[in-house]
């Protein structure tokens, strides 16, 4: 399965995705506490074109929306047993990020 991603995720090279992404959470202390992984599913992708959606400020719920159906397709890519609550999982990492995101959210001026 494909991760929903814009455009210009999939377009942008190594480098810049680096520059702008760095994984799950934010920088500093609290963004060393967030985990990489749910159950042992990595969702650093998924936090990635996250971050990088966010960077680009165009629309905050889609963000979170695809960040949300990354983390459970990558999920779902891992074992099948630990799916439903891999999945819970995920919908707490959603709902932080929607409720709690809004400061690291780089709001369009266009």
């Amino acid at each position: 399965m494909k991760l929903l991603a814009p455009a210009t995720y999939l377009e942008a090279s190594e480098e810049l995705k680096q520059q702008i992404c760095n994984g799950c959470g934010p920088e500093g202390l609290i963004g060393k506490l967030v985990p990489e992984h749910l159950l042992g599913a990595s969702i650093s992708s998924a936090c990635n074109i996250h971050d990088w959606m966010y960077q680009e400020g165009e629309d905050k719920q889609k963000a979170d929306l695809y960040f949300l159906a990354n983390m459970i397709c990558l999920c779902a890519q891992k074992s099948k047993l630990l799916l439903p609550v891999r999945a819970l999982l995920a919908v707490h990492f959603y709902l932080a990020v929607h409720y709690g995101g809004e400061e690291y959210f780089a709001v369009d001026e266009a």
